[in-house]
């Protein structure tokens, strides 16, 4: 999908040739599970359009099938309040709801409120203890009964604990049946949530908006969470399916991490497929790594501060997802793959080191501390004396950054977790 949508939009930017970019853009989408019938809607919108004069034909044609791409994938966005408030998670099984409660979770908790998760699934065996393990590796707060089979009666005790945001996760089945449905309304009557919101994995593709109607008719929807978008070709499908039943997208799932959730923003979704850098999400995750620029500016600049900018680089998540939000996501996979291994070498390569080497880099011209270093490591001398040679180069680049007085500029690039030695 990803390659032929960006193949349409070369072709239209370079000679405005409608039949061939239709056909890319076409045969994308319906790899990805979108309704045909939409498909050749856009197809139709493409070929018959009226070119206003003076205005050249590939800039209006490439401006109108960006604009079309956004209004399938659903529109304008709805931001999701980030206020006090009670949520309801509903979903099938195999949907992801659980680890979606958590993430969500996270999500609020980093905007500045308290969130208790709720183990309101008393059906699933493990439900109660993956909730509990997940909420503490996001340190959020908790609540559950052990061995309650009354998911009501959780809810009402749960109630009773203080939070700004209580997040119940309740129980799937394999269909939406009769017993599905009292349960959920049942809860839905005591929580009276604010948000109502139905996870769906991205790989139901079209079914996707069936799920939608169907639940926002028995139980009452406000919102969907499309998840496992990472690993589905049905994606596009689960999207364009929502927005035509009507239930807005808000956010979608798109890895395993706790991090690896987004906001929903159809037009920053089709910006990324087409390899525009997506700067938000990225000085989010550089803000989550807890490395202030100002540590690596002030002084001078040492082993020490080398190896939080590898740090901050790896807490941002695995680099291909990082490469794509700055664009590079045609980066072959062996490349990235080579530098994760070699950000983790680094990171060994430096807990070897003694203090007083990693604030006087210069005393590691001693073949005799490299040998030391690289057997602590589990590393090769060489890989140490290219440790060395990548430090002094992003050194070099940092004096030389100071003497231009461009202060600024390097706060915003440290922030936004561009690391100099990756140039």
């Amino acid at each position: 999908m990803l390659e032929r949508i960006r193949n349409a939009f070369q072709i239209l930017s370079r000679d405005a040739d409608v039949e061939r970019a239709v056909k890319e853009v076409q045969r994308a989408l319906i790899a990805a599970d979108v309704d045909v019938a939409l498909v050749a809607e856009l197809g139709k919108k493409l070929k018959g359009a009226q070119v206003p004069k003076g205005v050249p034909k590939s800039r209006y044609l490439t401006k109108l099938l960006y604009d079309e791409l956004v209004e399938i994938l659903g529109g304008k966005s709805r931001p999701f309040p980030v206020i006090p408030q009670r949520i309801m998670l509903l979903g099938l099984y195999g949907s992801g709801k659980t680890t979606t409660a958590a993430k969500l979770g996270h999500w609020l908790q980093k905007r500045g409120l308290k969130v208790l998760l709720v183990a309101a699934d008393t059906h699933r065996p493990g439900a109660y203890d993956q909730l509990k393990q997940l909420a503490e590796q996001a340190n959020l707060g908790f609540f559950g009964i052990p061995g309650e089979k009354d998911p009501v009666q959780v809810v009402e005790e749960a109630l009773k604990q203080r939070a700004d945001v209580y997040i119940v996760d309740t129980a799937g089945r394999t269909t939406l049946d009769d017993e599905l449905v009292e349960e959920v309304r049942r809860i839905r009557d005591v929580l009276i949530p604010d948000k109502t919101l139905l996870v769906i994995p991205a790989d139901m593709g079209q079914a996707a908006g069936r799920e939608a109607r169907r639940f926002k008719e028995e139980v009452g929807v406000d919102g969907v969470i499309v998840t496992k978008m990472d690993g589905s070709g049905k994606g596009g499908g689960a999207l364009s399916a929502c927005a035509v039943a009507g239930v807005p997208v808000y956010f979608i799932g798109t890895g395993e991490h706790i991090r690896d959730f987004d906001v929903f923003d159809a037009a920053k979704f089709v910006s990324r497929l087409l390899g525009v850098p997506d700067i938000e999400k990225l000085v989010e995750l550089a803000e989550e790594s807890e490395v202030k620029p100002e540590d690596i500016l002030e002084g001078e600049y040492d082993i020490n501060k080398f190896h939080k900018q590898i740090q901050a680089t790896m807490s941002m998540g695995p680099l291909d997802k990082v490469l794509q939000m700055i664009g590079m996501s045609s980066v072959p996979k062996e490349m990235k793959r080579m530098t994760e291994q070699k950000f983790k070498k680094y990171d060994a390569i430096y807990k070897s080191m003694t203090k007083y080497e990693r604030a006087h880099p210069e005393v590691l011209s001693d073949p005799s501390r490299i040998r030391r270093i690289a057997g602590g490591s589990g590393t090769s001398e060489e890989d140490v004396r290219e440790f060395l040679r990548d430090f002094k180069r992003t050194q070099k680049l940092m004096k030389k950054l100071k003497r231009a007085g461009t202060r600024k500029r390097m706060e915003k690039m440290l922030a936004s977790g561009q690391f100099p030695m990756m140039k």
